[in-house]
């Protein structure tokens, strides 16, 4: 792959999780650095100390659990709206689900996420969502 994501933000209770989907970005190679949240809280804190005022050092991809104990997904992305993050952030929101129902797919989306897959994240599902977001950005990556 030519182009490669600065970084990708993993945030997921479930370390086996976290492990395969660490691997599976690895192995695809779409990203120079993964960094892996065992919650929202402090994703957030990561996010709220890195992602400054220039849109550039914000994740470009965050792959999301829904359930996870000290801020789920769902707090997460209300608390990123909150702070004001969507809206300058040019980040893809990528949502892991095993048991969400449609109601908070819709508050999902409502607030910002927009692609959804069930656990476990698979090579196939990613590189769609890459090649719909990222395959035909090489501007940006041709200096």
């Amino acid at each position: 792959m030519s182009s490669k994501l600065r970084e990708v933000l993993i945030i997921d209770d479930d370390q086996t999780a976290n492990y395969m989907n660490e691997r599976v970005i690895s192995e695809m190679q779409i990203a120079r650095h993964v960094k892996v949240f065992l919650n929202g809280k402090d994703a957030l804190k990561y996010i709220v100390e890195n992602c400054g005022k220039d849109h550039d050092t914000c994740p470009e991809l965050i792959i999301l659990d829904h359930y996870m104990p000290e801020m789920d997904g769902l707090e997460f992305m209300e608390k990123l709206h909150e702070h004001g993050f969507i809206e300058k952030m040019r980040t893809v929101f990528l949502l892991l689900a095993v048991h969400t129902n449609i109601k908070d797919l819709k508050q999902f989306q409502d607030l910002g996420v927009q692609e959804f897959t069930s656990k476990p994240l698979s090579k196939k599902r990613l590189q769609e969502a890459y090649d719909k977001y990222w395959a035909n950005d090489t501007a940006k990556n041709s200096s």
